[in-house]
């Protein structure tokens, strides 16, 4: 330490001196109290020492818990500093205002509100088990008495490493048992939430009690950019006594304009490197009590209400970051794209049902998203936008039509069927999600973000024609007549259908309807010369679903009945010279 910062140090030494008498007063005691005891979660302030490392650039941070106290430990660069006591108003607004000007007063720091505290009222929670907090780094020793009075130390800790900085809070408050204080403390270390994830610099985190160890880790293993969007894949490990916990997360970032802080987005893999739903709480570098509704993980710079605990939901910048922070989950479905970790289960992560309140934006800008980009998942891992793509009602039609069956029938090379796995059956708030659900009423609210639903009967069926029949493989239709036997209600619709080819490829309907009835025109093969008449391929019925169906269906070997509608009476209607006693025979066998 210089002389002119040992000078500095002496000065805030007794500035600080006299603010401590004003506390101690009767009338000033509530001050402190409400101070340390702001936090409803005791041990709070191990996530703000950890702040304090990875702003003082550490990169590893480790805790030892003994029965008598607490050691911390950084690898930070960043050493504490002094500046002068009688320009802090000017050095704060400069962030230029020293460490140990910060630690020692109340509410005075560098920082922006939408940090979680640098050494100010953080701090102090401490406060809750020691009343001496001792720390040591390469450039200053010293301890805080009374609260907020720093007092130098001669001699350096024993154990300490050149390039450390260490902490040491002995348990030594009076109405704290120091029992309770090392329960407290290792309750919080055990239960931290992802610690390392959302800080720039900190990757390890490590703690050991009497009997106990755990370990919190962030390694990086790949980064890239998109435009505006860095995104990094992580991987985090848990270790708490014997249990080891590995978990992987795609984190989406990008910053503000404004002051540059980082705000992301992040998705949880499961084991096969799929996305999985995670719900958390709302975070600012750490877990706030600020519950979102969402089945993703998120960061931003919020502005927190005392506690730190909840988020001050009307303040304009809290709104701005919810609205940045949803165009990020919806740009970042982009990349998930490209990363191939879109498919139909992007319901179990994205808000198909609508959001009220403060985290409402996620649900309209993913949306929004959905509707306007070629990102919705299709079949045979491809994707559509919303004017090419239709909707099965039930995924056995689309496993039964390809995209390119549809695109044929729906005359739209593009044509693509998507969300291919999930029926209008399955759950009704994603069908309305996916169909526009009450804006198919009059008073229309959201449009929906397909071209078109279709269903078999009503849809499929008025749009096969002789020619797609006819350029099917026998193949795909043994496959059709297998759908169809098994859903009998749809099967009149198909009656007067081309759905059948006859012997030499033509596509055929089995009937023809005649006023109210329907009459036969394709055959089953006779044992009797009956070439005069319309028979079906033969290779269609050598499949026995296929021929089956077909019998079920009414295709039928000809009888006089078909002879006289199918031939004899064609003729009189083309005045054609005709021997009419032959026919007349038929007609009276046909009428005893």
């Amino acid at each position: 330490m210089t002389e002119l910062h040992q000078n500095w140090f002496n000065k805030l030494a007794k500035d600080r001196e006299d603010s401590a008498k004003t506390l101690e007063k009767p009338s000033m005691r509530g001050i402190k109290n409400s101070v340390v005891e702001k936090y409803s979660d005791q041990a709070h302030f191990i996530y703000e020492l950890l702040q304090n490392a990875n702003d003082a650039n550490a990169t590893t941070s480790s805790f030892q818990l003994t029965s008598e106290g607490l050691y911390f430990k950084h690898n930070g660069k960043i050493a504490f500093s002094v500046s002068n006591p009688d320009t802090e108003d000017q050095d704060k607004e400069s962030n230029k205002l020293g460490h140990i000007n910060s630690i020692t007063a109340i509410a005075n720091s560098n920082k922006t509100e939408s940090s979680i505290g640098k050494y100010g009222v953080g701090f102090k929670a401490v406060f809750q088990y020691t009343e001496t907090p001792y720390i040591y780094d390469q450039n200053l020793r010293f301890k805080i008495v009374r609260f907020i009075i720093p007092v130098k130390l001669e001699d350096d800790l024993a154990d300490r490493k050149k390039d450390e900085t260490v902490f040491y809070f002995p348990f030594n408050k009076k109405e704290i048992f120091a029992e309770k204080a090392y329960l407290d403390i290792l309750e919080k270390l055990k239960k931290l939430i992802y610690p390392t994830l959302f800080l720039s610099n900190l990757q390890e985190v490590k703690w050991e009690a009497e009997n106990e160890t755990g370990e919190y880790t962030k390694k990086i293993t790949k980064q890239k950019r998109a435009v505006d969007i860095i995104y990094k894949k992580i991987e985090l490990y848990q270790q708490i006594g014997l249990k080891q916990i590995t978990e992987k997360l795609y984190l989406f970032t990008r910053f503000t304009e404004e002051h540059n802080h980082a705000y992301s987005i992040g998705y949880f893999l499961d084991g096969k490197g799929k996305l999985t739903p995670k719900s958390f709480s709302a975070f600012c570098f750490f877990s706030t009590e600020e519950a979102t509704n969402l089945n993703f993980i998120l960061h931003a710079p919020f502005l927190l209400t005392g506690s730190r605990e909840g988020i001050k939901r009307y303040e304009e910048h809290n709104t701005d970051m919810v609205e940045l922070l949803a165009e990020l989950a919806a740009d970042s479905l982009l990349i998930l794209k490209e990363l191939k970790l879109i498919n139909d289960d992007i319901f179990e992560i994205i808000p198909y049902k609508e959001l009220k309140g403060f985290f409402a934006p996620f649900y309209t800008k993913i949306k929004l998203k959905l509707k306007t980009e070629e990102i919705l998942p299709a079949k045979d891992k491809t994707f559509a936008c919303k004017k090419n793509s239709y909707w099965a009602d039930s995924p056995d039609l689309a496993n039964l039509f390809s995209n390119e069956q549809l695109s044929e029938l729906v005359q739209n090379k593009d044509a693509k069927w998507v969300f291919s796995t999930i029926g209008k059956t399955k759950d009704k708030e994603i069908t309305d999600y996916i169909d526009g659900g009450s804006e198919r009423s009059w008073d229309r609210k959201e449009p929906n973000l397909i071209k078109a639903n279709m269903d078999f009967e009503n849809k499929i069926a008025d749009l096969i024609t002789s020619n797609f029949i006819e350029n099917q493989s026998n193949e795909w239709l043994h496959k059709l007549y297998e759908y169809l036997s098994q859903r009998k209600s749809y099967q009149n619709k198909f009656k007067t259908k081309p759905i059948f080819k006859d012997k030499d490829g033509n596509a055929v309907a089995a009937f023809e309807k005649n006023g109210d009835k329907l009459h036969s025109i394709l055959f089953l093969p006779a044992d009797y010369d009956n070439s005069s008449f319309v028979h079906i391929n033969h290779e269609v019925l050598e499949n026995e679903i296929s021929r089956d169906f077909i019998e079920r269906f009414g295709v039928k070997q000809p009888s006089l009945k078909d002879e006289i509608y199918n031939h004899i009476l064609p003729k009189y209607k083309q005045n054609e010279a005709l021997d009419p006693i032959p026919d007349f025979q038929k007609f009276f066998k046909y009428w005893k």
